[in-house]
């Protein structure tokens, strides 16, 4: 038995052994994160995702992090969740994009087209989707 049970353990009131599927990905440090995914689809499919022998670890704690990210969604917006978000965020994307089009003739209008410079693409970090088990 565990010292210290596994947020899931805890909640489900059950012993947290050392084959714990729940322990690497959900620790007694951040119990908000199961109530969450458990509220929202249940400890059994939880369950049943992390004891795919299939998935890898990384692929667990991936899987993890998304249920995670879903059920937060789905709590601020129990009708359309991630996607709901996301199209908000599209929403302000596209206005900014209009905003720096405007900006840029109004520029352009004013000092000419020979003084305003493009504006490049920020590249995306290397280690911007890595987890914390692949940076070490």
């Amino acid at each position: 038995m565990a010292s210290n049970p596994c947020s899931a353990c805890k909640v489900l009131k059950s012993v947290c052994t050392g084959e714990c599927v729940f322990a690497p990905y959900l620790p007694s440090t951040e119990p908000e994160k199961f109530d969450r995914v458990h509220r929202i689809f249940g400890a059994k499919n939880v369950y049943k995702i992390l004891s795919n022998e299939t998935f890898s670890p990384l692929k667990r704690e991936y899987a993890v992090k998304a249920l995670s990210y879903e059920a937060e969604a789905r709590i601020q917006d129990p009708v359309t969740g991630c996607v709901g978000m996301s199209l908000a965020y599209e929403k302000i994307l596209n206005n900014l994009k209009e905003q720096i089009v405007s900006a840029k003739n109004e520029i352009v209008a004013t000092m000419g087209s020979d003084k305003v410079r493009e504006y490049n693409d920020i590249p995306m970090p290397d280690d911007f989707l890595m987890t914390q088990n692949q940076q070490m």
